[in-house]
């Protein structure tokens, strides 16, 4: 089981491409990049579309639920931060409410809450946020709800790929 990370050794700073979803998420709102042009939606945030380089940009509220498509267990932890937390789960998590016309998705990684056991690709997750001890910032995590088909999880014993229903 993983422990908390601790978020008074973090000093997050964001850059004007960023201050809208850190704002946000202080209100337990997640957001995504959306070009007001062509309808774009991407994260991270950037000052222009990537499809059509407008700087006409918004936010767009997500959901707050998603399917994992990657993660990785972390057992060594670079920063102090997160050395309690050791070993922790990072996912990549689809955003399916915010996927784009031509099908490519908008994916966010995050912290894994419920550690090692809840982690599979195709699980489905929600937003959980993590506060700062001190009210500085929010950071959006993910919660694990189970799965609505096969879930695939790495076998660390045999380093091989599983299926599970």
């Amino acid at each position: 089981m993983q422990g908390a990370v601790d978020y008074s050794l973090i000093a997050l700073q964001p850059d004007p491409d960023s201050e809208g979803f850190w704002a946000a998420a202080r209100e337990h709102r997640l957001v995504v990049r959306a070009c007001a042009d062509c309808g774009r939606r991407w994260y991270p945030p950037a000052p222009l579309c990537p499809r059509c380089r407008s700087f006409d940009l918004e936010w767009h509220e997500a959901e707050g639920r998603g399917v994992i498509a990657s993660y990785v267990v972390v057992a060594h932890a670079v920063l102090p931060a997160f050395r309690e937390a050791a070993p922790y789960v990072v996912a990549l998590v689809e955003l399916p409410d915010c996927a784009n016309e031509d099908g490519e998705p908008v994916r966010l990684a995050g912290l894994l809450l419920d550690g090692e056991e809840a982690a599979g690709v195709g699980a489905t997750v929600e937003v959980a946020w993590e506060e700062a001890p001190d009210g500085a910032y929010t950071v959006p995590a993910w919660r694990a709800l189970g799965a609505d088909g096969e879930v695939w999880r790495l076998d660390a014993d045999l380093g091989r790929a599983e299926a599970s229903a």
